[in-house]
């Protein structure tokens, strides 16, 4: 279990086993509708990025979601944690409220075996290696791309459980184009956000302002005062078609967060429950796709990320960690009878700026690393027959060399069902806090994670319903676990994840269903016992109905019970099973105002993501929205 400040509320039981029996109600049962318009998000029409290339999502052989921006508007997610919580194999631990420390965890694997993208580069922060979702708003994406499994020969370390990318607003109609959104809810919670784009001839430009606020509750149980959050940030982009021949893209994004939070410690090792942050992320990226001949595309891009993070704990400083980390790279795509071969290089550098009273003389010895990686990847279909292939070489100047791979082949049963398998490795580093912690708790004589992942999986897309099945082993060498209540870092020799997938999905002209559920076991192979946080079981059910200008819909979700860390004795314990009913709906006033709500929670159901540490009672919120 990677340590993550952890926080969450009082225990509540929760059937899941009612739960799971009401999602048994696939969309197939609902196909005598008499409904006949295909779906828009049709998965041989909507493209993805999980090959670093742009495929249609069902020539992708790997377990792949596409939330687009409609979906995003019609959850009505209060961010992207949320959202995620909506899709296949995806759990998340949050340990309060908005702005809370957060984990994610993708088919069993620890929090930052995800690799988190914003337009293809990398976010994650230097230090720990986590993605902080408080600086990724939702009013900014387009899209998110979800691709679940190992993509290390394809994007490098941290892919072990899968990747996913955020695809910013860009603009893509002619003209000028502006919205407005004003959201308020429970907790003195505040949402404003502005969207502007403009696409004339060959000039796309697009800018996002948002600023989302709340008063939150208090963090851990024990707590007596409330933990607040605001975040204010800023994403400009811009891009241009030169001609045939080349498209530039660059892109600018800021976000400045404050934040308060519970059970933190000051130099002297004295819980306190008066903590507060601040935080900032900068991020700087250019891309240039040249077409250097009708079967030749050529990708440069460079990118620089900054976080900063500065802490005081019961009035006094406790401390600034600043991370910068800078890529770049080249890739050749070319496009033949005998399918499609890309070749690239990347390089990245991190380094790490740290001071307070936590970093002693022995702090960050070693600040800074860097790593390259060579990879070629080969994507061909004849006839039936589909084959992705990918090996990739990396020089990491703290663990040397690294080779990983991996082969998927899918063959057509019919026009509309697929079945294939796949096998590949992946690799991760331990960071710079895993390394040299400033809380005295690092291990420098960690080994790299290993991992290898098979699967099997069977898809079925027909007119407006589709279904799909996935089984995978991934098996962890050396996974990395924070143990005891100095949280010290160790490398557990084996463990093992084990699991099954099934969605389902019908589209209709007015009706919509879709259902994700997860069977897995999550396992530390030296002692038996079940990796912290990850439920065996856990699902969730989306039922929408649109009626003219009205739309509602309804979200069932629930979890089986998980194994944690007793927040006050750090021994082991259980999180208790829970199952949480969401409504909303939105109505078309006009065509240039929309009115939306929703109320989550609807039974006020009291349960724990992280042991000890409070989660959202009943929530209210409702907004309006103008376009322009």
């Amino acid at each position: 279990m990677k340590h993550n400040n952890t926080r969450g509320r009082a225990s509540a039981q929760a059937s899941f086993t009612l739960v799971g029996s009401l999602l048994l109600l696939t969309p197939p049962a609902i196909a005598a509708d008499a409904l006949t318009t295909d779906s828009s998000e049709d998965l041989d029409t909507v493209q993805v990025t999980a090959n670093r290339i742009p495929q249609l999502q069902n020539d992708v052989l790997a377990s792949t979601d596409v939330i687009t921006r409609d979906e995003i508007d019609r959850l009505q997610a209060n961010s992207l944690v949320d959202l995620l919580q909506s899709r296949n194999g995806i759990e998340v631990a949050r340990s309060g409220p908005m702005g809370s420390q957060t984990s994610l965890f993708m088919r069993g694997t620890e929090s930052d075996h995800t690799l988190i993208l914003v337009n293809g580069q990398r976010v994650a922060n230097s230090a720990d290696g986590l993605a902080h979702f408080e600086f990724l708003p939702l009013a900014a994406v387009e899209r998110v791309e979800i691709v679940r499994g190992p993509r290390a020969s394809v994007y490098g370390a941290d892919a072990i459980g899968g990747v996913i990318n955020l695809i910013t607003r860009g603009g893509s109609e002619v003209g000028q184009h502006a919205e407005v959104t004003l959201r308020a809810g429970s907790d003195g919670t505040f949402r404003q956000n502005a969207q502007f784009s403009s696409v004339e001839d060959d000039t796309r430009l697009s800018a996002n302002l948002h600023h989302d606020e709340s008063d939150g509750f208090s963090a851990r149980d024990t707590g007596s005062e409330d933990d607040g959050y605001e975040a204010t940030g800023a994403e400009l982009r811009l891009g241009h078609d030169f001609g045939q021949q080349a498209t530039l893209s660059l892109g600018v994004a800021n976000t400045e967060t404050d934040y308060d939070y519970d059970d933190c410690y000051d130099s002297s090792f004295s819980a306190s429950e008066d903590c507060h942050g601040e935080g900032s992320q900068k991020v700087l990226d250019a891309s240039l796709l040249t077409h250097l001949n009708p079967n030749w595309d050529m990708t440069v891009s460079v990118a620089r990320t900054r976080d900063e993070y500065e802490n005081t704990e019961a009035g006094s400083d406790a401390g600034r960690v600043a991370s910068t980390r800078n890529e770049v790279g080249l890739r050749h795509d070319f496009y033949t009878d005998l399918g499609t071969l890309s070749l690239g290089v990347d390089h990245r550098e991190e380094s790490l700026d740290a001071d307070g009273p936590y970093f002693t003389a022995e702090g960050y010895s070693v600040d800074s690393r860097y790593a390259t990686g060579v990879y070629g990847s080969w994507h061909l279909q004849q006839q039936r027959h589909h084959v992705t292939t990918s090996l990739r070489y990396d020089d990491d100047n703290r663990y040397g060399h690294q080779m990983t791979g991996g082969s998927s082949y899918a063959y057509d049963l019919t026009a509309a069902q697929q079945l294939g398998a796949s096998y590949s490795s992946a690799f991760k580093a331990p960071n710079l806090i895993d390394l040299y912690s400033p809380y005295g708790s690092g291990n420098p004589d960690l080994d790299a994670e290993t991992s290898t992942t098979a699967e099997l999986f069977w898809r079925l897309q027909q007119h407006h319903w589709h279904l799909g099945l996935n089984a995978f082993q991934t098996d962890i060498d050396n996974l990395i676990s924070y143990e005891g209540a100095d949280f010290l870092p160790i490398n557990i020799d084996r463990s093992r994840i084990r699991g099954v997938e099934l969605s389902s999905g019908w589209q209709g002209e007015a009706l919509s269903v879709n259902l994700a559920m997860t069977w897995q076991d999550p396992e530390d192979r030296d002692t038996g016992e079940q990796l912290k946080r990850r439920a065996q079981r856990f699902a969730r059910l989306d039922a929408d109905y649109a009626l003219d200008d009205w739309s509602f819909g309804a979200t069932l979700r629930g979890s089986a019970s998980r194994s944690d860390t007793d927040a006050d004795t750090y021994t082991d314990t259980r999180t208790a099973g829970y199952g949480v009913v969401d409504l909303r709906t939105s109505w078309q006033v006009m065509p240039n105002v929309k009115l939306s709500a929703k109320l989550d929670n609807v039974f006020d159901r009291e349960y724990q993501l992280v042991n000890g540490y409070n989660t959202q009672g009943r929530y209210v919120e409702g907004g309006v929205t103008f376009f322009f």
